[in-house]
């Protein structure tokens, strides 16, 4: 006869959120554990694969067993049970269809938060999701665009990668098309232009791509802002509608000049001081900017450095 220990007496919401805090693959081990525990796992609300969990003598055989482990524990998972968040890791490209399945599986059951954290050589094959709060898309090649943009009238928090230059018109579409956005993450950012328009949005982050710095025009308009972040390499050309409720501001732009490897062209390294302190200006409603001291550089040497300190005063 088995003894039960105080956990195993808990009551399975318990246990599910116990569990949700591990990968799935610890999740699923559990089983063995003793019989109270032997199908807690397959109605688990929270679902986390990840690659790096599994052995492999070479990345063939790691995918393999990764593969297998994903698909089997969705054929067996109770399929009653709704996916509250669905996460998809992994450094190496995956099978496209393992991706399309997943991504089919964690829709059929109503998913709430979507993490694909994995390269995926084909664009995104969902476009329309009513339940849908939060999508990540990291480390995905956004080069080719899909073929049209999202449409995620619950999102509140979004957050892409690898945008390139193709890109900016599915950014400036979906963006539109996510009414209740709050949070947006745009990271790894190769655009020229970027056009965001969202009258709920709280919360801006852009990272522009290393080595890639061009001028870079930005045009928000988002009444209700109160956090605005920009990093990275970008001169950038900003254009905003009044931000009356924007509270904090930190830039920590890399001065493109002082990349001997990847020099820019001298148009941008002339323009740049003056296009950041445009910015700045039209930032000037919120009630805390940090400037890091690559931003300061920006500006050339500590004379002119203070010159453009106080007209910013």
């Amino acid at each position: 006869m088995e003894e039960d220990d105080i956990i195993s007496t808990l009551p399975d919401s318990i246990l599910h959120h116990i569990l949700s805090s591990l990968d799935t693959k610890a999740a699923v081990q559990t089983c063995g554990l003793s019989r109270r525990w032997r199908y807690v796992w397959v109605s688990l609300p929270n679902l986390h694969f990840d690659y790096d969990e599994f052995p492999g003598a070479d990345d063939g055989t790691k995918m393999s067993r990764f593969a297998r482990f994903v698909n089997r524990v969705l054929s067996l998972r109770d399929t009653s049970t709704t996916v509250s968040r669905f996460y998809l890791w992994s450094t190496y490209y995956l099978d496209p269809g393992l991706v399309k399945n997943s991504i089919f599986y964690a829709f059929q059951h109503n998913v709430r938060e979507l993490m694909l954290w994995a390269p995926y050589p084909k664009p995104l094959e969902f476009h329309t999701f009513e339940s849908l709060t939060s999508l990540a898309l990291v480390c995905n090649d956004f080069s080719t665009p899909p073929d049209k943009p999202l449409g995620l009238p619950a999102l509140k928090t979004l957050h892409f990668s690898c945008c390139s230059y193709g890109c900016a018109n599915f950014i400036t579409e979906t963006v539109g098309n996510c009414p209740n956005l709050e949070t947006f993450i745009l990271d790894d950012l190769m655009l020229k232009s970027l056009n965001i328009t969202a009258p709920n949005l709280r919360n801006l982050e852009l990272a522009y791509k290393d080595e890639s710095c061009n001028e870079s025009e930005i045009v928000v308009s988002a009444p209700r802002l109160t956090s605005f972040k920009l990093e990275g390499e970008a001169s950038p050309v900003f254009s905003g509608a009044s931000l009356p409720c924007l509270q904090n501001v930190h830039v920590d732009l890399v001065p493109c000049f002082n990349d001997e490897w990847h020099p820019p062209d001298e148009g941008i390294k002339r323009r740049m001081p003056l296009n950041v302190i445009n910015m700045l200006e039209q930032l000037r409603e919120a009630n805390y900017v940090t400037l890091s001291v690559k931003t300061l550089e920006v500006n050339g040497d500590g004379s002119d450095r203070e010159k453009w300190l106080l007209k910013f005063d």
